[in-house]
């Protein structure tokens, strides 16, 4: 009967706890899903250990760029390593208001990171199905006041190719007709708001 006793009181005693423990959780759950991220972790098929905290970029330990401003998209899945031909690339998307978005890209060489260059975000992705990734867009622009004109919004699209990071001149091109109606290689400001004006197609509301 004692045995039967303590044998109950330990259960109820262990049941308390556990109740007590699961209410704790429960209260710091939302504490801990407000606390933003401000680090990421890669690891390069080199075995390069990347970590990036706080708008420091650290390889193998060792910190090696450090950004003007933490403005990094942490939780961006377009934060990423991409490997080609031996060559290690880091891609940080960080902020830019009131513009959209911008991909920076950082070269990993040994236990340094160099900046490379920065384009409008996007995924990274072959998007014309030529077997490279290419990423890149253009900037939004303001509507016309003339409902028969827009503004030009030039793109510009880059690849991964050959181990580096190129102008995709092809895509570049065939994105600019399907989002402008025309592509203009060389645009020229006409106006003295910093827009190209350009006639709006037939069929585009």
């Amino acid at each position: 009967m004692i045995k039967l006793t303590l044998h109950f009181k330990n259960n109820t005693m262990f049941s308390r706890l556990s109740y007590c423990l699961l209410f704790l959780v429960i209260i710091g759950l939302p504490a801990l899903a407000q606390t933003p991220a401000n680090n990421l972790h890669f690891t390069s098929g080199k075995g390069q250990m990347i970590a990036v905290y706080k708008g420091t970029i650290f390889v193998n330990g060792k910190r090696s760029y450090e950004l003007s401003s933490d403005n990094i998209v942490y939780k961006s899945k377009r934060n990423r390593l991409v490997e080609d031909k031996g060559n290690v690339f880091l891609f940080l998307e960080v902020t830019a208001a009131p513009s959209k978005n911008r991909l920076y890209v950082f070269g990993i060489n040994y236990s340094k990171a160099d900046s490379l260059m920065s384009a409008i975000a996007s995924d990274i992705k072959d998007f014309d199905q030529d077997g490279y990734l290419e990423f890149g867009g253009s900037e939004t622009v303001p509507v016309h006041p003339a409902a028969d004109s827009l503004y030009y919004a030039p793109a510009k699209y880059y690849e991964v190719k050959k181990g580096a990071i190129t102008f995709d001149a092809e895509y570049t091109e065939k994105a600019d007709k399907k989002a402008n109606g025309v592509y203009i290689a060389t645009p020229t400001v006409t106006n003295a708001n910093g827009f190209i004006s350009i006639p709006k197609r037939k069929g585009r509301s």
